[in-house]
């Protein structure tokens, strides 16, 4: 988000004679599986040959969309097949442009650097690239030059600059790249960029204005652990879970919209994180029935955790009541998806199976472990008692979550008899004829809620 600054003037070799050797490829967000042509031109002892490849980090819609990469890439990014629309694979094949001794010079610091993961899993060649990419991109550059002669090589390093840099709004992920080869090589990339560069500087400062904002409200003495959950609550709060929101795909649609999907949510809490120094990775996968999906993982305390941001917001309570429109419940946060480990995390989620992820194995930081209602058995008396206290202190709800399906399933069968003389209990304590009272059950989150209702308040 720097200034436009200028690179040094390039050189042409001047060698029309010399025979190089052109290969472009089209980075593109939707379509089908690329289909991969070859064509040879001659053109005065020079021999250009073209390649195609579509290729595309996934669009993400929070359990409601696919996208697809092709076989090689998706190999290399660990991105699930799902159906994407190839470019037109035939395009005009450019003169060499000469560029060879014009690399994007690149100045970033170590600090900013560490905290970028993916950047940390990439050999120094390709650390080269990512720089100079990232530079480029900073700057807004129309053509980034940089090193590597394998432009699939130079477009993966382009998925790992988006995965770590929520900050790059003004990018759609599409990006053409053409290398060249012979005396030197090199790549030429293209971003797609969504807006000017007047656009772009007045929407990254409304980010940074609501940012800002939410930042101020951070617990100033506060663990990294009560920090974490500030921001998953702020984005929750904040934004409205829609399919049909415009730009999506990137951290505006949170903090100007305030209407997103997962990859919205999922960037603005990497965003967040990173602004209030913790450690935050952005993971694409699958959920469900293999729907595409994106979320995070932190690292609390030197133990890394997975956070789902978007499976916070009550749209996606799977029950009965939620699922109507009827039920109470559906103007709450839920937590069973912060700070959660691999073990639970994965009975519903799967990670691209080729990204290398830390493995998130503590359950120490679940959120109902840190409020003392998980339970690894099931005791009537102490489910009564519980609920008693909520009505005492007027808790809209009681929130009950059990350690493996057995729990969960003996917790049910007492719920009928125990919230009949829960709901007696408040009818007496607050000397009313009559109440009501609604119930939730998660058989995912192996969590039951119980919805309470005081007619006087």
């Amino acid at each position: 988000m720097q200034n436009r600054k200028s690179i040094g003037q390039r050189e042409s070799s001047g060698r029309t004679g010399e025979e190089r050797k052109i290969r472009r490829t089209r980075y593109a967000r939707r379509g089908k599986r690329a289909e991969i042509r070859g064509i040879v031109k001659s053109k005065i002892r020079k021999t250009a040959l073209l390649l195609i490849v579509c290729a595309s980090s996934a669009l993400l819609w929070a359990c409601s969309g696919s996208a697809e990469l092709p076989e090689e890439i998706q190999q290399q990014l660990g991105l699930e097949d799902a159906g994407q629309q190839a470019a037109d694979p035939v395009t005009q094949i450019p003169e060499n442009s000469g560029d060879s001794a014009g690399y994007q010079q690149e100045s970033l610091g170590q600090e900013e650097l560490d905290q970028r993961y993916y950047y940390s899993l990439l050999d120094e060649e390709s650390r080269q690239i990512y720089r100079e990419l990232v530079q480029g991109i900073r700057e807004g550059r129309e053509v980034i030059v940089t090193h590597g002669s394998d432009p699939e090589t130079v477009n993966n390093i382009c998925t790992w600059v988006f995965m770590d840099y929520p900050e790059f709004f003004w990018c759609s992920g599409t990006v053409e790249t053409t290398s060249y080869t012979g005396v030197s090589s090199y790549c030429e990339v293209r971003p797609e960029y969504t807006c000017t560069s007047g656009e772009r500087e007045t929407r990254r400062q409304q980010i940074e204005d609501a940012a800002n904002q939410c930042l101020s409200g951070l617990p100033a003495d506060g663990s990294t652990y009560e920090k974490i959950r500030y921001l998953y609550t702020w984005l929750v709060e904040q934004t409205e879970y829609a399919a049909d929101s415009t730009d999506n795909q990137n951290i505006y649609s949170v903090f100007v919209n305030h209407r997103s999907v997962c990859a919205g949510y999922s960037r603005a809490f990497q965003y967040l994180a990173d602004q209030a120094g913790i450690f935050t990775i952005y993971v694409t996968g699958t959920v469900n029935q293999g729907q595409s999906h994106a979320w995070n993982i932190v690292n609390c305390d030197g133990a890394y955790y997975n956070v789902d941001v978007t499976f916070g917001d009550p749209i996606f309570i799977q029950s009965e009541e939620m699922e109507t429109g009827t039920g109470a419940g559906q103007n709450r946060t839920y937590y069973d998806y912060l700070c959660v480990s691999d073990g639970e995390f994965y009975r519903n989620h799967t990670p691209d199976a080729s990204l290398s992820l830390p493995a998130c194995t503590s359950d120490a930081l679940g959120y109902y472990r840190m409020i003392g209602r998980y339970f690894e058995q099931v005791s009537e008396s102490e489910m009564l008692a519980l609920m008693q206290q909520d009505i005492e202190r007027m808790d809209s709800w009681s929130d009950f979550k059990y350690s493996s399906e057995e729990t969960y399933r003996q917790a049910i069968a007492l719920l009928p008899q125990v919230m009949d003389q829960a709901a007696t209990y408040l009818c007496s304590y607050y000397n009313l004829a009559q109440t009501t009272y609604q119930y939730s059950q998660d058989p995912e989150t192996l969590r039951i809620s119980v919805y309470w209702s005081y007619p006087f308040r």
